[in-house]
């Protein structure tokens, strides 16, 4: 975690010198990071009841950024008997910080202060709204995030921070006894009793995530490659660009930084695709559902989802979905894809790198 840090560093150093993301990365992350962990523990001794918790049948959603998975999560999150994270709780998980925070976060409230990103980036993001659990990793640096981020610009790459079942056993648990603590505190705090959480990036730990919970569901959304990699690599370009500036990143470090999202991007499909095909996936614990069938039949997708995880589907929430499905025969995306070739990719290319997936999974290559 530490060395991560430091590189981070170098990276700011070498592409905005002494500026706002220097700024942010010494004088914030360190004190908030230390303030989670410091809180974390408070927690032992100010809310012991958590310890006690078990953490029963929780649902995993997978798959790909931009594949549907945060409409499918916030969907699910209307059962009356699951919870998942508001980014507010996702940045302060501890709940001695969330009782000392709280006032705050109340002002905030108030004063109608509570974007954090527009929707412009192509993922509005609001400290009210739920937001994707795979956020709980960046506490301790385990999580693509971390290299699609900032540390993306580095010249070495991070392995480590991608293959997350090849890590080893202290660390590849490590993270999900974290993941799993975390998940007792909103128990506690929520008094619901299953959580749902998204974690797209975790698809490539779902070996571990399955042994960690072993009555876990996982549904994993899968979309077309074509509609997938313009979509996320114009939200990391924008956010990037909205947090710290793209200008002053030289045209080769964007090159380079392109071709190895794509890459992953590749092996996130690549790995669920191997799994699935050498039969280590049950089932019984793993559901293929198909972004278009969100589209088509958003009724009858959360129906199939409602019925695999045993998920209970009260009529109050089954009024709002299909109050949804009804609103999304009109809707308009409210931002703007850039092109593939901005980032230097093309359709063959596309069509060619994952002949696999389009196969398998019956997807439309585009000409």
């Amino acid at each position: 975690m530490i060395r991560i840090y430091f590189r981070i560093l170098r990276v700011i150093w070498r592409i905005y010198g002494f500026g706002k993301p220097m700024v942010e990365w010494v004088l914030i992350e360190p004190p908030l990071k230390g303030f989670t962990f410091l809180t974390l523990f408070l927690d032992k001794i100010f809310f012991p009841g958590y310890r006690q918790i078990e953490v029963r049948r929780p649902i995993f959603i997978i798959g790909h950024p931009r594949s549907g998975t945060t409409f499918l999560h916030k969907l699910l999150g209307l059962s009356e008997q699951a919870v998942s994270f508001t980014f507010w709780e996702l940045t302060f998980p501890a709940l001695t910080a969330r009782k000392m925070v709280k006032p705050l976060y109340n002002y905030l409230c108030k004063k109608g202060l509570t974007e954090v990103f527009p929707k412009e980036t192509g993922h509005r993001i609001d400290i009210r709204e739920p937001e994707e659990e795979e956020m709980l990793f960046i506490n301790n640096y385990d999580t693509q995030f971390i290299a699609a981020g900032l540390l993306g610009l580095d010249e070495d790459e991070y392995p480590e921070l991608q293959w997350h079942d090849h890590q080893p056993n202290s660390r590849r648990f490590k993270s999900t006894e974290f993941l799993r603590e975390c998940f007792k505190r909103q128990i506690l705090y929520t008094e619901k009793q299953q959580i749902i959480a998204q974690t797209h990036f975790s698809t490539l730990r779902i070996k571990t995530l399955m042994e960690a919970f072993p009555d876990a569901k996982f549904i994993y959304v899968v979309r077309n490659p074509h509609q997938v990699i313009a979509s996320f690599l114009s939200l990391l370009h924008k956010t990037i660009d909205l947090r710290w500036g793209l200008a002053p990143i030289p045209k080769p470090v964007i090159e380079r930084y392109n071709r190895r999202r794509y890459q992953a991007m590749i092996d996130l499909y690549r790995y669920f695709y191997d799994l699935e095909r050498n039969h280590e996936l049950s089932e019984e614990r793993v559901m293929i559902l198909p972004y278009d069938l969100l589209l088509t039949d958003l009724q009858g997708a959360v129906e199939q989802a409602i019925k695999f995880t045993g998920l209970e589907a009260s009529e109050a929430m089954l009024k709002k979905v299909a109050a949804q499905a009804a609103r999304q025969k009109d809707y308009l995306p409210k931002h703007k894809v850039m092109s593939l070739e901005t980032f230097g990719i093309s359709r063959e290319e596309i069509n060619r790198d994952f002949a696999f997936a389009f196969d398998h999974y019956g997807l439309k290559r585009w000409e």
